[in-house]
């Protein structure tokens, strides 16, 4: 402020800054101070930056892995220390040595020395012989020794488990860290920071010098920043609505959602910027959920984009709001609640004619699964003396005609099944070959509903549970209300819920309670991507107890990187301990409609 009197004074009297300067020798001593105080601004600005508000990510899924992520990361990262390089170092070897233990046949639990092999084997792979030519070609590539020894080591287990050497390709992206937003309220932005201390820097080299000119700018410059530091807090008066074009479309249909944003205040809004927050559920496919401009009063501004999934009911939380004042020195953050539509639900409920193998079984309902029992049916079972009642239909009247008497004809009978549908919900399951695709928890809660309504159709007694912290359980029976049940719990139960559960899934706990629930004639349909060991257990566990179990397993892996390479690998071993086991595996690839996968795999079983 005094800067800018001092500028006014001069430009109503130039010769004033000579003048003074001449014959008070203090004003010199005050332009010393006036420097000091601007020394003082600089080292400031040197400590601080220019900020903007971080409003909510909205368009990732974090909650979504890739099977093998976590390998390539680890192997990809260069920031670590050296303490903690060494310990990447040991587990890289560690999984690998692992993986090559399973090719060769044996377990790493087996007598001590059985793995040396396979040990020996991957350890000269990641022995340091590279010579010149390699060294060169890795620092033109980018690519460490370490790094390189993976790739072959990875390379020679998917020869020794496909027959055939894939090329393997390093993904050396990095992990961008998820900002925080910054937290709802007003502050400031340090725009024009520059001001303070080039005016003070101006005034004070003006008044040590006598200079009129430096005197001029310092007070022009001041002014400015007076100016920018008195703007009045932004008005937040604003408005937002939104409108999805189809609160409840089928699977995978990509839904519009239309937002619209009026000023409903009485003040100019120079700089507005709005994030609808997209429920973590839903995939971003075209368009953005942020938007950004300037509304006069009553004005309003539209803007769309598109979403879509696979199921399940998606809520949108409040818009994120950032306002500026004119000058962007002042800032506010706030949610603001947003009128219209609330949510998109893709419903899973629909009915496919398909039938779905079973295993033989007894029971005293009519069905499609043959018995070994005779009575009425459409294949021939045996023959056996006629008796009083049997319907003339049945009766061998070649035999009668031939004086050997009358003697009924047995057919194999067809009964229903009791068919338990176990769905992995595991927060292990959450998993897909990318993190924008559906993860395999999705895939199988369709599935699920695609099986039990062609089940249903059949006449079998089906019931619905989940592997998962959050429980859920339907028990088995038939008939159009019983499909409603079935559909309404895959819609709607937490154990389902497109998010993960934070919880971990405890065997030892969970599935006592399943087991204890199964009728004793049930045979499981256990809907899961097979990602570790522990979803192998627990269907050895169940058939263990008398329930022949089928898996249906939506193949989450995909990729050349090392890591999605190993675990596309140690899936196909779990699925082969599976199929040793005498469980029958369905391998559905997501390319493929599951009424193939299902066929083809029947096809195998007769």
């Amino acid at each position: 402020m005094l800067a800018v009197l001092g500028g006014i004074a001069i430009i109503v009297r130039p010769s004033l800054a000579s003048d003074v300067a001449l014959e008070y020798g203090i004003v010199p001593v005050l332009g010393v101070a006036v420097l000091a105080v601007a020394l003082r601004y600089w080292i400031g600005l040197a400590l601080t930056s220019i900020e903007s508000a971080t409003l909510p990510t909205v368009e990732g899924r974090a909650s979504i892995s890739v099977p093998g992520g976590a390998f390539d990361r680890t192997i990809a990262d260069r920031r670590v220390s050296s303490i903690t390089r060494l310990r990447a170092r040991e587990a890289v070897l560690d999984r690998l040595r692992s993986v090559a233990e399973q090719l060769s046949g044996r377990d790493r639990t087996g007598p001590e020395g059985t793995s040396a092999g396979s040990d020996d084997a991957v350890d000269a792979l990641f022995e340091d012989g590279a010579g010149l030519r390699e060294r060169l070609r890795d620092a033109r590539t980018g690519e460490t020794a370490f790094q390189r020894q993976v790739r072959a080591a990875v390379a020679a287990l998917a020869d020794r488990h496909d027959g055939e050497r894939p090329s393997i390709e390093l993904d050396v992206t990095a992990d961008e860290p998820v900002p925080t937003p910054t937290q709802p309220g007003l502050r400031a932005t340090n725009r024009w920071r520059l001001l303070k201390p080039m005016g003070l820097t101006a005034v004070g080299i003006g008044a040590v010098f006598g200079s009129a000119t430096l005197l001029l700018v310092g007070a022009l410059v001041g002014g400015v920043a007076v100016v920018a530091a008195a703007g009045s807090a932004p008005s937040t008066s604003i408005r937002i609505t939104r409108q999805v074009e189809s609160t409840q479309p089928t699977p995978g249909e990509a839904v519009r959602v239309t937002i619209e944003v009026e000023n409903v205040g009485n003040r100019f809004v120079p700089d507005l910027r709005v994030v609808d927050r997209v429920p973590e559920g839903l995939s971003v496919t075209a368009g953005s959920p942020r938007y950004g401009t300037a509304l006069r009063p009553g004005a309003t501004a539209t803007y769309d984009y598109r979403v879509t999934s696979v199921r399940g009911r998606h809520e949108f939380g409040d818009a994120a709001l950032s306002v500026r004042n004119f000058s962007g020195t002042l800032e506010r953050v706030e949610d603001v609640s947003v009128a219209g539509d609330a949510a998109v639900t893709y419903d899973v409920r629909r009915a496919m004619e398909r039938a779905v193998p079973v295993r033989d079984q007894t029971s005293r309902s009519v069905g499609r699964v043959v018995t070994d029992v005779g009575g009425s049916g459409v294949e021939f079972h045996s023959v056996r003396q006629y008796r009083t009642g049997d319907p003339l239909n049945r009766i061998d009247w070649s035999r009668a005609a031939r004086g050997e008497g009358l003697a009924t004809l047995q057919f194999r009978e067809e009964r229903s099944a009791t068919v338990v549908v176990l769905v992995d919900a595991r927060r292990e399951a959450y998993v897909a070959p990318e993190t924008d695709a559906p993860s395999a928890v999705d895939r199988s809660v369709l599935a699920a509903a695609e099986i039990t309504s062609a089940l249903l159709d059949s006449d079998d007694q089906v019931g619905l549970a989940a592997l998962s912290p959050r429980q859920c359980w339907v028990s088995p029976g038939s008939g159009h209300a019983h499909l409603t049940r079935l559909q309404a719990a895959l819609a709607n139960a937490d154990a389902f819920d497109p998010r993960p559960p934070e919880q971990a899934f405890k065997p030892a706990i969970r599935l006592p309670s399943i087991r204890k629930r199964l009728p004793g004639v049930a045979q499981l349909i256990v809907l899961s991507p097979v990602c570790d060991d522990e979803l192998l257990t627990v269907v050895r566990q169940l058939q263990a107890s008398g329930h022949s179990a089928t898996v249906v397993s939506p193949d989450a892996t995909g990729g050349v990187t090392p890591g999605r390479t190993l675990a596309r690998i140690e899936r196909d071993r779990r699925l082969s301990k599976l199929r040793e086991a005498g469980v029958r595996v369905v391998d559905w690839d997501p390319a493929d409609p599951l009424a193939l996968a299902l066929s083809a795999a029947a096809r195998r079983w007769s």
